[in-house]
């Protein structure tokens, strides 16, 4: 995994670089969410978010956007909705509470939604909020909602996806990459523990049938097999 936290840690290093710091701060939201870290990538992950942190503040407050223009771009193209719910998740979101209600109320752009309950559940927000998605409603309270860090079911069956997957590199990782975007789209919902292995499961065979046409997912049933039987 050397390899893939090296790349990681250069896009995150050179966004800052760059000024791209949404994707930076997006990128190291991924990162941090992880069940486990090698306490060495923790130690650069801390200090990337402290020059993140030094990037922002050094930034021109004019070239930023201000609260009102992105509760505005919130009303725009799904790209510009994603954009300005990055951005909105680092905001203190208590002070545009009834905008934020709002928006989850119309059917948002399902990523920029995610992004933005997820900040809700950081924050502990404690109100209502009703979430409308393909036609589906949800209430909740914010601070009853469950962050990914803490999900057990997330995190069992990301530790499930890297124990199937330790041999092949490429396919866990884009197994981690189809079960984070997997539990942002649950929010406001969350995996129970006792559900971790299925969603596991459903990723695993995905991630499969895509990169090696399914053989990588017979073997992890085969091992399910076996272990069932073991235990009878």
């Amino acid at each position: 995994m050397s390899g893939y936290y090296d790349e990681i840690l250069e896009q995150i290093r050179t966004a800052i670089q760059n000024g791209n710091l949404e994707d930076a701060s997006y990128l190291l939201r991924q990162e941090k969410c992880m069940p486990y870290i090698p306490e060495e990538i923790e130690l650069k992950l801390n200090q990337l978010a402290k020059d993140l942190s030094y990037a922002k503040s050094e930034k021109i407050p004019e070239h930023e956007d201000s609260l009102d223009s992105l509760l505005n771009k919130l009303k725009g193209k799904p790209q510009s909705q994603l954009s300005a719910a990055e951005h909105l998740s680092d905001r203190n979101l208590r002070v545009c509470i009834e905008k934020i209600k709002d928006y989850l109320a119309k059917d948002p752009q399902p990523e920029a939604a995610s992004l933005l309950i997820e900040a809700i559940a950081e924050q502990e927000i404690g109100e209502e909020f009703t979430l409308i998605r393909n036609g589906l409603e949800f209430t909740f309270w914010g601070d009853a909602i469950t962050p990914l860090a803490e999900s057990t079911g997330f995190l069992k069956a990301m530790k499930l996806l890297e124990q199937w997957f330790d041999r092949e590199p490429d396919l866990q990782e884009m197994a981690r990459t189809l079960v984070i975007h997997e539990a942002y789209q649950y929010l406001p919902l969350s995996y129970e523990e006792d559900e971790a292995e299925v969603l596991a499961l459903r990723i695993a065979e995905q991630v499969s049938n895509m990169m090696d046409d399914g053989k990588s997912y017979r073997t992890i049933m085969t091992g399910l097999q076996k272990k069932e039987i073991r235990r009878n």
